[in-house]
């Protein structure tokens, strides 16, 4: 084993993933669900892949793998599971709504997801937003952040998000952000990142 890939899913091959999907549908089939096998599938495949297994479900019972997985299986394992069958985009978007919902919003986690992920992957982390949420990630970074933090995220994001007519909204961005000190925004992501890494 090489050092440099632990850590990383490589794709299972050979890989079938008709036959993963009837695996998976004989599995959730049972009074109880064989979650040995739903977890050894599942877990040893790339997220690649999974959508691959998904869509093969999907032919052969006509119902999405993500809702049938949540009807059989509950507590953690429903919740590894379920997080494991997004994709990246809508799984940074999950983790952005989870980090703004309730009371406060976990700041370091916001900044984890937008500072990490570049202009494509940012692109598509705003669009799955609006499309799991049926909400704009602008809107909701500018009413739950605080006035000094919302410069900062939107300062990241304002060039990547868009909206449904494929222009950034600047009504929605306070009117100084365009004045913002472009080298300020980079101290504070940095900071922010090395707190993250002293801390993990």
């Amino acid at each position: 084993m090489w050092w440099g890939t632990l850590g990383t899913v490589r794709p299972f091959l050979p890989f079938d993933p008709v036959m993963d999907a009837r695996q998976i549908c004989t599995a959730l089939d049972q009074k109880n669900a064989d979650v040995m096998t739903l977890v050894k599938i599942l877990t040893n495949r790339t997220n690649a892949q999974r959508q691959g297994i998904a869509s093969a479900y999907k032919n052969q019972t006509q119902k999405d793998l993500s809702p049938a997985l949540k009807k059989g299986l509950s507590g953690a394992v429903q919740e590894l599971l379920l997080a494991l069958m997004m994709t990246p985009a809508c799984f940074d978007a999950y983790r952005l709504r989870q980090s703004m919902e309730g009371l406060g919003t976990d700041e370091e986690a916001l900044l984890e997801v937008l500072c990490t992920r570049s202009s494509d992957q940012l692109r598509n982390i705003t669009i799955a937003y609006r499309e799991e949420y049926g909400r704009y990630l602008e809107n909701d970074l500018i009413s739950e952040t605080s006035k000094e933090f919302t410069k900062l995220v939107l300062a990241i994001l304002k060039k990547e998000e868009m909206n449904m007519l494929g222009k950034i909204d600047y009504k929605l961005i306070d009117q100084d952000v365009m004045r913002y000190d472009l080298i300020l925004i980079l101290i504070l992501i940095l900071i922010h990142i090395h707190i993250f890494i002293l801390k993990h």
